[in-house]
């Protein structure tokens, strides 16, 4: 992180704290988590933009079309400034996120498999059954 990063620090947890009081600790968490889900996605949805956009400048490229490679480069190089920041972004809400979570480390929560009921096993047993018969 940069050294305006303690800064951005500083007033994400002034922001969160301006929410003090009895009973506060629940939202205060609350705040934080919000914070740092956003900012990670922030950071995917901009990867994701990039990766699109390199794709793009890799056919331009093949297909000798200089003046839209050039563009591309451009929209890359400003992509990758803002990259940087969303980045010092994240790593600030996660900061917070550990004092305010008495120096919990904040993870994105996996995606769960959806449970499977006993009916469609058993269902499903029967199917591979008839057809490994």
């Amino acid at each position: 992180m940069t050294k305006n990063a303690s800064k951005l620090i500083e007033l994400k947890l002034a922001v969160i704290q301006y929410h003090a009081g009895d009973n506060m600790d629940y939202l205060q968490r609350g705040i934080a988590r919000d914070a740092c889900y956003t900012s990670y996605n922030s950071l995917a949805y901009k990867r994701k933009q990039m990766a699109d956009t390199i794709a793009d400048f890799e056919s331009a490229v093949v297909e000798n079309k200089d003046t839209v490679a050039e563009r591309l480069a451009a929209r890359l190089d400003n992509m990758n400034i803002e990259l940087e920041e969303l980045v010092e972004r994240h790593e600030a809400d996660k900061a917070v996120y550990e004092l305010i979570c008495d120096g919990e480390e904040w993870f994105p929560e996996s995606k769960k498999r959806p449970v499977m009921t006993k009916d469609a096993a058993k269902r499903i047993a029967e199917m591979k059954a008839k057809v490994a018969a």
